[in-house]
């Protein structure tokens, strides 16, 4: 059960991607219902991958800067 709590970070980071990824999605979403244009899976589906991807990139950027306390 210990190794549950050590990996915590990766639930965390994991969680923190796919809210991203959503959210972008749903943006992208809502702009191309001002425009009047349908949002096609295949394009949700990229857009959703290029945010979980960038999430975990900067999540892991923002992990190796020292806090300043």
């Amino acid at each position: 059960m210990g190794w549950v709590f050590t990996l915590s970070w990766l639930w965390k980071t994991l969680g923190i991607a796919l809210s991203v990824s959503l959210i972008c999605v749903a943006c992208a979403g809502l702009v191309c219902k001002a425009v009047k244009r349908t949002l096609g899976k295949k394009l949700a589906v990229l857009i959703g991958a290029a945010a979980f991807v960038a999430a975990i990139v900067a999540v892991i950027l923002l992990a190796r800067t020292p806090a300043l306390i």
